[in-house]
């Protein structure tokens, strides 16, 4: 484990379930006896197929969804709504930016909301326009940047605002393959600076193999759970072409077709 942990800002998940629809329209749970500690600093990556509910857990912990039983616990304060601790970087970051601020105002919006001042305000901006590399474009507007600067813009204005806990739903998904690699190391490198909290949200062994210090494996949904815990020791950066990396590739990717296995056969002795 990383010396960024820390228990201040740890997650404390037990028992929880989440269930949508109402009377007489349930549609199931959707999650159901999640339990699961994410320490403070630590970087926990939530790998699944998809649909089976990562992004609903992700929102339940940023307070934009509420739990239907069990607990959820931020420094041991029960989660009940959003909070300026945890922050969302989303998969396409056009949703979330302002199209006719440039880059530095976008940066900066947060810091004007909170009554900043100009001088700090850029002091700051400084800094994360720098960390995520994108020094000499601050004038830019996002219409002039590719899918991976306008995701650099996304990542700094989230820091910009210092929360705790970052909540990562799968945002490099939509990038090309060179873009996503070239994200990746960009994220370990400012998770290592920045220390803080991250739970990220993929689809992708590989990806969850090169960032995660754990990686918690989600079953199939309804009923989805986290059925597989595996702690990552393998130093950053990490290389996808040794032995070490692809001898644990193997052993996640065996576990995800073995609980597809399991699925089929129950639904063969449930039909």
């Amino acid at each position: 484990m990383s010396s960024n942990l820390h228990p201040v800002n740890t997650i404390l998940i037990e028992h929880l379930a989440k269930r949508f629809g109402s009377a007489g329209q349930d549609t199931g749970h959707v999650l159901r006896d999640i339990n699961l500690r994410i320490s403070g600093g630590e970087f926990f990556v939530l790998l699944g197929p998809s649909g089976c509910g990562k992004s609903t857990l992700l929102n339940v912990i940023a307070g934009f969804l509420d739990k239907t039983a069990g607990s959820l616990l931020l420094n041991n304060e029960p989660i009940c709504k959003p909070g300026r601790d945890r922050a969302m970087v989303f998969q396409h970051p056009d949703a979330s930016l302002f199209p006719w601020l440039n880059i530095r105002e976008n940066i900066e919006f947060g810091l004007r909301m909170k009554k900043v001042t100009p001088g700090e305000r850029q002091e700051i901006s400084d800094k994360f326009i720098k960390l995520v590399g994108l020094a000499g474009h601050a004038n830019k507007f996002p219409r002039e940047l590719s899918g991976g600067m306008k995701q650099r813009v996304q990542l700094a204005r989230v820091l910009a605002n210092d929360p705790a806990i970052l909540l990562m739903d799968e945002p490099f998904g939509a990038l090309d393959a060179m873009t996503r690699r070239s994200m990746q190391q960009e994220l370990v490198r400012i998770w290592t600076q920045a220390k803080k909290t991250v739970v990220f949200v993929t689809h992708d062994i590989q990806e969850a193999i090169l960032l995660g210090q754990r990686i918690g494996v989600m079953s199939k949904a309804p009923d989805a759970t986290i059925y597989k815990l595996y702690e990552v020791k393998l130093p950053y950066p990490r290389d996808i072409t040794t032995k070490e990396f692809n001898d644990l590739y193997k052993k996640i990717e065996a576990n995800f077709l073995q609980e597809e296995a399991d699925i089929v056969y129950k639904e063969k002795l449930i039909g």
